[in-house]
């Protein structure tokens, strides 16, 4: 029963999100919106049309108001959410590791979706996760915000040094990200995000652009690679630099 449950409120959850991303950076309202709207014909969406996953199944991917390919972000999103939710459950229960894992995972929802649609990361989103988890950690206890701090002001240094090194493959927003959570994780859980990151990003790139040349030259966003890694990270990091450190 509590699987189901936490399906539920994740498909909400990540429905929502979806939204968020696909309106800040256009700067249109997302708290008060009465309706949905598709997103060609600007139709307002009946509710058998706003059902998480069903409706895209159903609908075969299209439309049903103006038979248009829907992006396929809604899909992902959606699927994601309640299996990263469960396992994440069935790993933490209830334990405070995994409302952080979720809080975290919900800024990256936003970002994904507002990096594929638009290559953009806003900062304004960045802000608030770092201030909200400041607080809670300040109020925690003042020691484990002051080692956060630290964790930043490293991480700072490590992936600004990398971008001023690298230039190309990612932009200064998606280094933004990566230092944001080296406060909200740690160094060692950022580092293991951005390698992965990085490798799956190279894979995918390569396949495609077997088939498709000309996707070298496009900007491809990298938080969708980032979100992988964030993906792995509470079931694998551990082991991977047990790995990593010991072998």
């Amino acid at each position: 029963m509590i699987y189901f449950i936490l399906s539920v409120y994740s498909l909400v959850l990540a429905s929502f999100l979806h939204v968020v991303g696909m309106n800040y950076p256009l700067r249109k309202p997302f708290l008060r919106r009465i309706s949905s709207e598709c997103d060609y014909c600007g139709e307002k969406l009946q509710l058998t049309r706003m059902l998480p996953i069903a409706s895209f199944v159903l609908l075969k991917g299209r439309t049903g108001c103006c038979n248009q390919p829907m992006s396929w972000s809604y899909f992902i999103v959606e699927i994601l959410s309640p299996i990263f939710v469960c396992i994440l459950y069935s790993v933490y229960g209830f334990e405070s590791s995994f409302y952080l894992y979720i809080f975290i995972f919900s800024l990256l929802l936003i970002l994904y979706v507002s990096d594929v649609y638009y290559l953009h990361i806003p900062n304004m989103f960045l802000f608030v996760y770092f201030f909200s988890c400041a607080s809670y950690y300040g109020y925690i206890d003042f020691s484990v915000l002051l080692q956060h701090m630290y964790q930043l002001i490293i991480g700072t240094a490590v992936f600004v040094g990398i971008y001023l090194f690298v230039r190309k493959g990612f932009g200064f927003g998606d280094i933004k990200l990566l230092i944001l959570l080296c406060f909200l994780l740690s160094l060692k859980e950022a580092l293991f995000i951005f390698i992965i990151a990085v490798f799956s990003g190279a894979i995918l790139i390569g396949i495609v652009t077997i088939f498709q040349r000309g996707m070298r030259k496009k900007r491809i966003p990298f938080v969708p690679f980032i979100l992988i890694g964030f993906l792995l990270c509470p079931f694998v990091n551990d082991f991977f630099w047990e790995f990593v450190l010991y072998n």
